[in-house]
């Protein structure tokens, strides 16, 4: 069993005191921790024009992290790649898996808000466009070689990139929730970042949609290992636990629903934050109780849905410094140590 840790937001909080100067440096603790305690990597994600200052930048907090480890992987969890030039995004995993001598992993994303689109100069319409050509350019460019490449959104002639990475080929993810999306990775066949908000059977549907599509491309599903997030709150008593989850994740869980995040409760689309449903988001879908639940649960996982490899937020926004250390220290020393 493999296990990550993130999604590392640096995000502010009005509860909390905390400069984004003092948010970068408790990263980097927590992840030099999370290293020490047994993970085996930490993945970074990437908003933009939030109040809160959600990390815009995850490449360069991936150089960070992996200036300061040894052995845990760094990857971006996602990158939104419609947002960029391809080219660049190629470059900067590149430089990334040089600082950490062949760590990085490089996590994609469509994204879905569409003050992003409109701040980057970019209509929303060009995603689906612009995820598949940068897709293909990215490939292109890490293979090391000249290339060349005409399309509807980008253009490059004999164009090499340095320096190379590390790793041939440099792994990719991609985050995808949507129908149309998940069958995009499947055709590429690149392993899916699967979400943490999606329950069991959402989780079963998301992987029949990839096989299916991985087939239809002459590819073999079982050729790659998808990566499942779970928000997860651990505690030696299992109430601490439940009030952690409804104070940390709970309530993150509105913030993203005000964002334009589609969150279903037992088959409904949540369409209002007051909506009662929101009492049972946990259903099937979240990390919460002692290391013994845990490692119930993580099981259960991996024996219903094969699943082998989870990352696990607990870097939550109004959550101190403190009480993520103590997350990361509990999950590493009583679960990951308990768990082959």
């Amino acid at each position: 069993m493999k296990f990550g840790i993130g999604l590392f937001s640096m995000q502010t909080h009005d509860e909390l005191p905390y400069t984004h100067p003092e948010l970068y440096k408790n990263s980097i603790e927590q992840v030099q921790l999370a290293e020490d305690v047994g993970f085996g990597s930490a993945w970074i994600s990437e908003h933009h024009f939030l109040d809160d200052g959600y990390c815009p930048s995850p490449a360069v907090i991936a150089g960070a992290f992996a200036a300061v480890t040894d052995r845990i992987r760094i990857g971006s969890g996602g990158i939104i790649l419609p947002l960029h030039n391809p080219v660049k995004i190629a470059e900067d995993a590149s430089v990334v898996d040089n600082i950490s001598n062949g760590r990085f992993d490089l996590g994609l994303v469509l994204g879905y808000r569409k003050e992003e689109y409109d701040g980057m100069g970019i209509p929303m319409i060009e995603r689906p466009s612009r995820m598949d050509e940068g897709l293909e350019v990215l490939e292109k460019a890490l293979s090391g070689k000249k290339f060349s490449y005409t399309g509807k959104r980008h253009s490059f002639e004999n164009t090499t990139l340095t320096p190379s990475p590390v790793q041939n080929p440099l792994p990719i993810y991609i985050g995808a929730f949507e129908e149309p999306a998940i069958r995009r990775a499947g055709r590429f066949g690149h392993p899916l970042l699967i979400g943490p908000g999606r329950t069991v059977d959402m989780v079963r549907d998301t992987l029949t949609y990839y096989n299916d599509e991985a087939k239809k491309a002459g590819r073999n599903p079982e050729d790659v290992e998808h990566i499942l997030l779970r928000e997860t709150f651990v505690s030696s008593e299992r109430d601490e636990a439940l009030e952690g989850g409804n104070k940390y994740i709970i309530s993150m869980y509105k913030y993203y629903f005000t964002l334009g995040v589609k969150i279903y409760v037992r088959g409904k689309q949540l369409t209002d934050i007051d909506d009662p449903l929101f009492e049972h988001l946990a259903e099937e879908r979240f990390i919460i109780g002692t290391p013994e639940d845990c490692i119930k649960e993580i099981e259960m996982y991996r024996g219903e849905l094969g699943i082998n490899y989870i990352s696990h937020r607990m870097v939550f926004p109004q959550a101190s410094h403190e009480v993520i250390l103590g997350l990361i220290e509990i999950f590493g020393e009583e679960v990951i140590a308990n768990i082959k």
